[in-house]
């Protein structure tokens, strides 16, 4: 059906940008713990899903070999100490300053340690690695395949001090370097177009090219590390080449060490990073797992690793790029024309080092069905909800600005709780997205007048307790609906609008025809023209399309245009319970970014689709000259709920962290229609509707 149609909209990035967990002090760069952000293709979604089980292989001829011969070195704290070359090989030569060298020196982790991923977790599959280097983590899914490679080239570069060296291509074709970066020179992203925009010092610390190459993670992938190499053969190998597969899905693994022997036949040690993030790792030989080394005169295409397999042709060597290659201005390359840059959103501490940068996150509808009611009920009587944003509070509570589109009215107790069609929530609902971190609450929505008049005046007298908290989209006044509501975050003023399509039949009160604000198209052009006056950026909420579709209607399209040609920013949409695209809209002199629809943030319904959702996470910067939208991306997430537990064991789930395991459990395979919840359809799901914009971490 319409999921088809965005087959075509497969992305061909592949991995991108670096995140890890441990901390030191006072070592060389290769040492030091970093921060990093990248995503990562692969074949199967979720981690390790195409990993071979080493011990189906035949054995007998390594076992031969084991027993004459120990390759491993548990003492060793290098390659070069820790793995021996094969009985007859020796290491070819390499001197300091060659990356050979450099390679070969990384240190290693402690012999029988553990692949972790990001957050710490340990990898589910340890039988395919025989070493792992000291390449520190940071808490997010980010340093990934294509990514743990761009790093080594980097730190190699780094450490010689050859600063003109470090640039990376962009997968639109823009060319990153280091030395811009240094000198406070910032990107400026709008879709697929960036340029420089001085923002910052001239700073020159490793700090600094952390967070330069933590971009360059944002933003690169296999697909961009793909076209700055050169296809090479098998007889001319050496350290630092690769074996790549550009695309979506797409993986690389760098060659890291290789011998020799008297008759000039090779072999060589193959690493990688995978998804999610996790400690890069040198990988065992599928075809012998006791003997790591890879033989030239073995080798063949398709060439087999633990994780992904590799076609004749994917053996290529990178390279770096001449000064005179820098852009001033974004310049396309025709191998990139038909591509489209991914993008992610910095988190709040580095946000925050910014006086004149916000972090804003949005999610979609927090649905409350009769059914998420319950799940709140205590033993005493009472109703707390915290339990259902527990999984990504910490997301939440890191923006800037939060934004939750709240889909039923909070009249309380005055009412009987309930939900579809005409819902009505406890105000503790309220409490709990207030502790969770949100700023700004949408109610412009199709049932914010379920409860009629006495319902919406319930929830402002609610509201009224959080003065804190900015409610659009009702007003108790004709005043109020006249004042354009306004945030002011680092000095950025942003200008927020929510409006409805409809109230599922239910008229506004006569004397009272402000109370719910509507897509109209005269209020809303004047509400627009206020806001140009008094802000500096503008976003509006609206509450529009079709249920259940994946793509945007024409009443969505032909919105977007009037905001587009009145000079909106962003808009975030809401109301189909279903995720939809992302997509730019731009001319030569504006830029508006659209994310249709977030899907449902939080819900009990009923078909295994609608339990996918997304978070929307924009980074907005104000200069001299413009305010824009600096970098912007969307994760997926699952709400999860089940059946037997009083609170539903229900959770929100980013689609990284979710598992086949626990989709297995979803109650909504003991309802739906159409077939029960399955892991792997909700992540083709994800990806066929986000296209270029699915972030795989």
């Amino acid at each position: 059906m319409l999921l088809f149609l965005f087959s075509l909209m497969l992305a061909l990035t592949g991995c991108s940008s670096t995140n890890e967990n441990n901390s030191s002090e006072d070592k060389s760069p290769v040492e030091t713990q970093l921060n990093n952000s990248n995503d990562d293709n692969r074949i199967e979604p979720g981690e390790d899903a195409v990993d071979d089980d080493l011990n189906n292989t035949d054995q007998g001829s390594s076992e031969a070999i084991a027993s004459i011969h120990t390759f491993i070195n548990p003492e060793g704290s290098t390659i070069e100490a820790r793995i021996n070359p094969p009985l007859g090989y020796k290491r070819i030569p390499s001197s300091e300053g060659e990356l050979a060298h450099f390679a070969r020196n990384m240190l290693l982790k402690k012999d029988g340690s553990k692949v972790l991923l990001y957050n710490g977790d340990e990898k589910s599959n340890q039988l395919n690695h025989v070493a792992i280097f000291q390449l520190s983590l940071s808490d997010r899914d980010a340093q990934q395949c294509a990514d743990s490679i761009i790093r080594v080239y980097a730190e190699y570069y780094w450490s010689l001090g050859e600063y003109d060296k470090i640039a990376f291509h962009l997968t639109n074709g823009f060319l990153m370097e280091y030395t811009k970066w240094r000198e406070g020179n910032r990107l400026k992203v709008a879709g697929n177009n960036v340029s420089w925009s001085k923002t910052a010092n001239y700073d020159d610390s490793y700090e600094n090219f952390f967070k330069y190459i933590n971009m360059v993670f944002a933003y690169a992938g296999t697909l961009s590390l793909s076209a700055e190499s050169s296809k090479i053969d098998l007889d001319d190998l050496r350290p630092g080449d690769m074996f790549l597969e550009g695309g979506s899905p797409g993986h690389c693994l760098l060659i890291v060490d290789i011998a020799e022997d008297i008759n000039g036949e090779r072999c060589f040690l193959l690493a990688q990073g995978y998804m999610p993030a996790q400690d890069f790792h040198v990988l065992k030989n599928p075809l012998h797992p006791e003997d790591p080394w890879y033989y030239v005169s073995e080798v063949d295409f398709p060439l087999s690793s633990p994780s992904w397999t590799f076609d004749e042709g994917s053996l290529v060597r990178w390279g770096d790029f001449p000064i005179n290659e820098a852009n001033e201005e974004l310049i396309f390359s025709q191998a990139y024309e038909d591509s489209a840059l991914p993008a992610m959103s910095y988190n709040k501490a580095e946000a925050i080092s910014y006086d004149n940068q916000v972090t804003l996150l949005a999610v979609g509808d927090n649905l409350i069905h009769i059914e998420v009611v319950e799940s709140g009920q205590q033993i005493d009587g009472s109703y707390n909800y915290d339990h259902l944003y527990d999984n990504v509070i910490e997301e939440i509570s890191a923006a800037d600005i939060a934004i939750i589109n709240q889909e039923t009215i909070l009249g309380g107790s005055d009412f009987p709780y309930s939900g579809y069609p005409a819902f009505n929530s406890p105000t503790e609902i309220g409490d709990s997205i207030i502790k969770a971190g949100f700023d700004v609450v949408l109610h412009a929505t199709n049932h914010t007048l379920d409860k009629k008049l006495p319902g919406v005046l319930n929830t402002f007298a609610f509201w009224k307790q959080y003065p804190h908290i900015k409610v659009l989209g009702i007003n108790e006044t004709k005043d109020e609906q006249e004042e354009i509501d306004i945030i002011e975050k680092n000095n950025i003023k942003i200008a927020m609008l929510n409006y409805s399509y409809g109230l599922n039949g239910y008229k506004m009160p006569s004397d009272m025809p402000y109370l719910v604000n509507m897509l109209d198209y005269d209020q809303m052009e004047k509400d627009i023209n206020k806001a140009k006056e008094i802000a500096d950026f503008i976003i509006v909420f609206p509450h529009w399309g079709t249920e259940y579709v994946y793509e945007a209607v024409k009443t969505q399209k032909d919105l977007a245009k009037f905001y587009f040609d009145n000079g909106v920013d962003l808009v975030i949409g809401a109301h189909p319970h279903v995720l939809e695209p992302v997509e730019w809209m731009k001319s030569d002199n504006h830029e508006m970014l659209i994310y249709y629809s977030l899907g449902n943030f939080l819900s009990y319904q009923k078909e295994a689709a609608r339990m996918l959702g997304g978070i929307a996470d924009i980074t907005i910067v104000k200069n001299e000259e413009d305010t824009y939208i600096s970098d912007a991306g969307i994760t997926a997430i699952v709400t999860h709920y089940e059946h037997g537990p009083s609170d539903y064991n229900y959770g929100i789930y980013k689609l990284v962290d979710y598992t086949p395991e626990l989709a297995s459990k979803h109650g909504v395979s003991d309802l739906a229609k159409n077939g029960p919840m399955d892991y792997y359809e909700i992540y083709e799901i994800a990806e066929q509707v986000l296209g270029q914009w699915f972030k795989q971490y």
